[in-house]
This record gives structure tokens, sequence and C-alpha cells, in this order.
């Protein structure tokens, strides 16, 4: 099955006319075992923990939960499939206020002229697969202010890796956003916080061969190779105060949440 493999292989695979067998063994695969270690009335497996004080809104491809001190998603989270990759909806370029945040999201006004770009968390590729989740990548919400040169360059390249894995291992579990710490400088009116590191936390959920990996990326360019910047969950847990996929059985997330194998992943 795809998920057995890197990358590399996964295309060599690709190649062979015994792909076509092995695909058909991983679809029904997955029908029985794709939700083999979460609760039977799990339906946001890609959710981190909740905490009281803090509301999860959703929108059509992805959902957050927006800090108002720092005036972004403290995280964002979506299911990315190998179908969604194959969308073809245009990149419209609307950037729009988030109405659904009852405190109010930031606005243009507040990265006009700052010098950052209004960087997506979940980016707008990923949503190709409808019109509606087009435009709703777009909502401030979902932006946060970043350097040029990161959006643009590290930070696009681990964007189109994991739409590569997306393909390869047919869905993955996609949780990302900014480290929000104390102190950070900010722009516009609604002070809107430049975050100093972004991160990504992926899991391919695949029975007994699912695998994960995190990253910390600094908000700087690099030309640093994606495998210099991977975690593990579990240190992500620690900068972020983030439970990630806590509704996975404890046996199964505690194994994939130490996973730091960036090899395992083709990289």
């Amino acid at each position: 099955m795809p998920s057995l493999f890197n990358t590399h292989k996964c295309v060599q695979l690709l190649a062979t006319g015994r792909f076509f067998f092995l695909l058909l063994l991983f679809f029904v695969s997955q029908l029985i075992s794709a939700q083999q270690y979460l609760p039977s009335n799990c339906r946001h497996p890609e959710f981190p923990k909740v905490a009281d004080n803090q509301t999860v809104t959703i929108h059509t491809g992805y959902a957050l939960v927006y800090n108002e001190k720092h005036e972004q998603a403290s995280w964002v989270a979506y299911i990315l499939t190998k179908k969604e990759t194959q969308g073809t909806e245009e990149r419209e370029d609307r950037f729009i206020e988030d109405l659904y945040i009852s405190t109010g999201s930031a606005t243009n006004a507040d990265y006009s002229k700052s010098g950052y770009d209004r960087g997506h968390l979940a980016p707008a590729a990923d949503m190709k697969w409808s019109k509606k989740a087009m435009q709703e990548s777009f909502y401030f919400s979902n932006m946060s202010p970043q350097v040029p040169s990161f959006n643009r360059g590290i930070w696009k390249k681990l964007e189109e890796k994991v739409r590569d894995w997306a393909i390869c291992y047919d869905s993955l579990l996609v949780v990302t956003g900014p480290i929000l710490e104390t102190g950070l400088p900010t722009i516009g009116k609604n002070e809107v916080s430049i975050p100093k590191y972004y991160y990504k936390a992926l899991i391919d959920y695949k029975k007994d061969k699912s695998k994960a990996i995190a990253f910390i990326i600094p908000n700087a360019g690099s030309k640093e190779p994606l495998k210099k910047f991977v975690c593990s969950i579990d240190d992500l847990e620690i900068r972020t105060g983030i439970d990630f996929f806590f509704q996975f059985e404890d046996h199964i997330e505690n194994l994939l949440e130490k996973q730091k194998c960036p090899t395992c992943w083709g990289l």
C-alpha cells in the first residue's frame, strides 16, 4: 500500500502494473482500518484539544481556533485528500474579513504597507477542490504576517511537499499555525502579532502503519532543506501548549507523537 513507502518509492510503484492491484487492496483496507485508533464517535480526528474558553470556527475546507489577543488563528486543521489536490478552482486573491469570528478578525488595513505578506495557514492550493473553500481560504482569520522570503520560499516548499504526501498516501491529517508568544511585535490598528515561528503537524493514518511528522520553521527566508526543521509532535506540544491528535487511543498517540523520522517521509 502507498503508506508503506516513502515518496520516492511511491513514484516507482506508480510506474508498475502492480500499483493498480495494490491500490484496490488499499481502498478496501481503508474502509476497515481508517478509524482503527479513533473513538467511534470521532468526527474530526484532525482537531487539537479545545479549551473551555475557545471556540472552533468551521469553514468549508478547514476549521480554526481564533486567538483574539494575537488577531490570528492559534491553529488551523483539516484533512487533505489525494482527490482534493486534483481540484481545478483558480486562486482568487480576494482577502476578506471573517464575519464568523465574533470578536472580529484582522483586516486588510492591518497588513497594508507593513512589509509582511498575508500568509495563508491553510494554503489556497489545498482548497482548489471547491469554489467556496477557495474563497474562504482568503479570510483574514486564515492569515498571519509572514516575511515575504519565508512565505514564498521555505513555507511554500513545505506546503507543496504536504500536497505531494497527500497524493502518495491518499490522505493526511494537517494542523498548522503560528507559535504565539507574549511580547511579539505587531502590525496595524488591530495589533496583529508577528510570529517568530510557524509549525505544521501531520499524520498519515493507516492502522499500524500510521506515521507522524512535525515542523517548526522560523519566520525568515531559508535555503536549508526541510529535514532541518523536523521535530516530534511531542516537542511541538511543548513549544505551543497545544494538545494535538488527542482523540487517538493513548498507545498510538504516544507512539506517533514521539516520532522524529525525516527519512520515513522521504526527506
